[in-house]
């Protein structure tokens, strides 16, 4: 059985998409970080129709792993539904005015929160923390640390110190705790200091 692709062409006919001119036959285009110049891995049709539908889509570039590749719903063609010939010129455009990271209302690819909005002041968002000594946990909040820094732990119960190491920030955009493995991290620094 072959699955066409007819209801993303459904205003497109043999000789082209009336809004964009786009054919049928078209090669879909293959995304260029305008970072470093690497063509991406990302399948254009699932990009182009989630940014149309769901709102802009940023990728991590694969080679320089920077937050490059960000596809707004006005590089898709609403009568098609793919994305303009001129992608990479508007994608190189984007890039020269805002630079590496995420559109203001699309979240993080690593952490998951939005990039333009660091630390924001409520609600705090809170991670427990084991005790490396006892069975006592810490609630920390994102906002007691430094971005981009750890801290030290003194246990009020068993005086052991937990370390907290600067990994536990997200390694994409750095501005917000990870969405996971913060304990591990934590239990491997505290034991790397011992």
């Amino acid at each position: 059985m072959r699955f066409g692709r007819s209801s993303r062409r459904r205003q497109a006919d043999s000789s082209g998409c009336r809004a964009c001119s786009r054919r049928p036959a078209d090669v879909d285009p293959v995304l260029t970080c305008p970072g470093c110049g690497a063509d991406s891995a990302i399948v254009a049709t699932a990009i182009a129709y989630r940014a149309l539908h769901d709102g802009p889509q940023s990728r991590a570039c694969e080679a320089c792993e920077a937050v490059t590749i960000v596809v707004e719903p006005g590089m898709v063609c609403q009568g098609c539904e793919q994305l303009y010939p001129d992608v990479d010129v508007r994608l190189r455009a984007r890039y020269a005015d805002v630079g590496p990271g995420d559109p203001a209302d699309a979240p993080c690819v690593g952490c998951g929160k939005y990039v333009t909005r660091p630390n924001p002041p409520r609600p705090a968002l809170y991670h427990d923390i084991d005790c490396q000594g006892c069975d006592a946990r810490f609630a920390l909040s994102e906002q007691d640390l430094t971005v981009g820094q750890g801290m030290h732990i003194a246990c009020g119960r068993c005086r052991t110190v937990t370390v907290v190491p600067d990994t536990v920030w997200c390694p994409k955009c750095g501005l917000h705790l990870r969405k996971r493995g913060i304990p591990e991290l934590v239990r491997d620094a505290t034991r790397s200091q011992r």
